[in-house]
């Protein structure tokens, strides 16, 4: 299948630990995989467009967080000590030399990536693929109040045009979708960075777990990954289509 002009990056799928972090590392897999964006890889990558997926947990490096912003309770920078749900990551800080491993391994890599891909593929729109929790964690101040089944982050449209926004909201509402923009999650650094930098427009879509697995236990519902995979790769033929 020819692929579009439309680059796919699902930064935080794995559950990966490296082995030189494992022993300062306190949770557990269920927690791993219940703090990742678990399924996103299943979901997002599709045979029509450009696919980059990222390598390693989000709990121990944030591929969706600028390189520059290291602070150790801060669920909003490259590492941070406390995951979403309030969790201890681990055991002692990271030192210095370790989050200079962590990021010219993964974080770099990651992030040349896709720019190389824009470039070499003149690529003409970006999409970066996540998944949410169906309620906000109390943690973050949450009460309980269910998401929409997905969310669309434009950096308060800056990432993208509305016609773009409200094409890609339109499309989810067709698919039987309750759809919020800019709400909970507005798009963070992949979206802001390249969309920014590169010239690409871009959004970050978030897909609520509710409406793919049990989020108790973490088990995918086959049916409803396969069906969002089919839906992400009729929009891809759609934006391709309308924009590129």
């Amino acid at each position: 299948m020819r692929k579009k002009s439309i680059l796919v990056s699902i930064p935080h799928a794995s559950v990966f630990v490296p082995q030189k972090i494992k022993p300062n590392f306190l949770l557990t897999e269920y927690d791993l995989k219940n703090i990742s964006d678990t399924y996103t890889d299943r979901i997002f990558e599709v045979p029509n467009a450009h696919i980059l997926i990222g390598e390693i947990s989000r709990l121990v490096l944030n591929l969706n967080r600028s390189p520059d912003g290291i602070e150790e309770e801060h669920e909003h920078r490259v590492t941070t000590m406390v995951a979403p749900d309030g969790q201890k990551i681990f055991k002692r800080p990271l030192t210095p030399d370790e989050v200079s491993w962590l990021i010219k391994k993964y974080h770099h890599p990651f992030h040349r990536g896709i720019k190389s891909i824009m470039k070499e593929r003149k690529i003409k729109f970006f999409i970066d693929g996540h998944s949410m929790w169906s309620t906000r964690p109390k943690i973050m101040y949450g009460n309980g109040e269910e998401r929409a089944d997905v969310c669309l982050g434009n950096r308060e449209f800056t990432t993208c045009t509305g016609d773009q926004t409200e094409f890609i909201r339109d499309f989810f509402l067709d698919c039987g979708y309750s759809v919020k923009i800019n709400n909970p999650y507005f798009g963070k650094y992949n979206v802001g960075y390249h969309c920014h930098r590169d010239g690409v427009p871009g959004i970050q879509i978030e897909f609520n777990r509710k409406i793919f697995m049990d989020e108790k236990t973490l088990d995918a519902i086959p049916e409803k990954v396969y069906k969002l995979n089919k839906e992400m790769e009729r929009l891809i033929d759609k934006i391709a289509e309308k924009f590129c």
